[in-house]
């Protein structure tokens, strides 16, 4: 099993010294003060200082590219259409009759969904996922939630590898994928199957935990110290939040 959200973990920077309990603490505020964010510049200013976050986390660029480049793709399909859709004055560009609202809640949009992917994501890549939610529990997050998480996260990947086998077999015995009544009852088929058998895995390690002796909480090797650094980013990174909600207010 790959966990794809690990890989740069090791690196000796800023963020990735940071204690996982102040880092969560200050992380999650940020990302809601981002999604509070109501005007495009704020906005705007808000990536900037994830992109910066970005930088001391030692995420390799084109790394982070690719990532945030599937994202855009992936809004785009939804906010392509706002300068069309949402009512206000016309503004023309050659044939077309646009709505400056309407970019500027696609902007809005793009700009907060990328810093929130960003914040996430040096959230979760800068620290062994058992580390984080160790520091999830010590910060009193349910335990419920915390192991929901985590097997969500790891088995998705175990359901794909299953899936992956699915299909090979499929094409292995001539089939292919069009637009006929026997490729859409053959997917619901792979459907069905591939949920029974995720049910059927989910029972085993069900069973496997608990006769492990399984109590819901999360246990690491890790030992959590606060250092005048850590009180000091946590400080800098909600301070930096809250102001950017102070100057969205003042702008609206």
């Amino acid at each position: 099993m790959t966990l794809t959200l690990d890989p740069f973990h090791g690196y000796c920077l800023p963020i990735t010294r940071f204690d996982p309990r102040w880092k969560l603490a200050s992380l999650v505020p940020a990302t809601v003060a981002a999604a509070l964010l109501q005007t495009p510049v704020t906005a705007l200013a808000a990536l900037l200082l994830a992109l910066v976050l970005v930088l001391l986390s030692g995420i390799p660029w084109a790394w982070y590219a690719r990532r945030m480049a599937i994202v855009a793709l992936f809004l785009s399909l939804f906010v392509v259409w706002l300068p069309w859709l949402v009512p206000g004055e016309d503004l023309e560009a050659g044939p077309f009759h646009l709505s400056p609202a309407g970019i500027i809640l696609a902007a809005l949009i793009v700009l907060k969904s990328l810093t929130i992917v960003t914040l996430m994501l040096v959230l979760w890549i800068t620290a062994p996922l058992d580390e984080t939610l160790k520091a999830a529990h010590a910060l009193h997050v349910p335990g419920l939630l915390v192991q929901m998480m985590v097997l969500t996260y790891r088995y998705v990947f175990v359901l794909g590898e299953e899936l992956g086998r699915l299909r090979i077999a499929l094409r292995v015995r001539g089939y292919r994928n069009r637009p006929t009544l026997h490729s859409y009852r053959t997917v619901g088929h792979v459907t069905g199957t591939l949920l029974i058998r995720g049910y059927e895995r989910a029972e085993r390690v069900g069973q496997a935990m608990r006769c492990r002796g399984f109590d819901g909480y999360s246990r690491s090797l890790t030992e959590f110290h606060t250092r005048l650094a850590d009180v000091a980013g946590f400080c800098a990174i909600v301070l930096a939040a809250g102001g950017l909600l102070v100057w969205d207010l003042v702008r609206r």
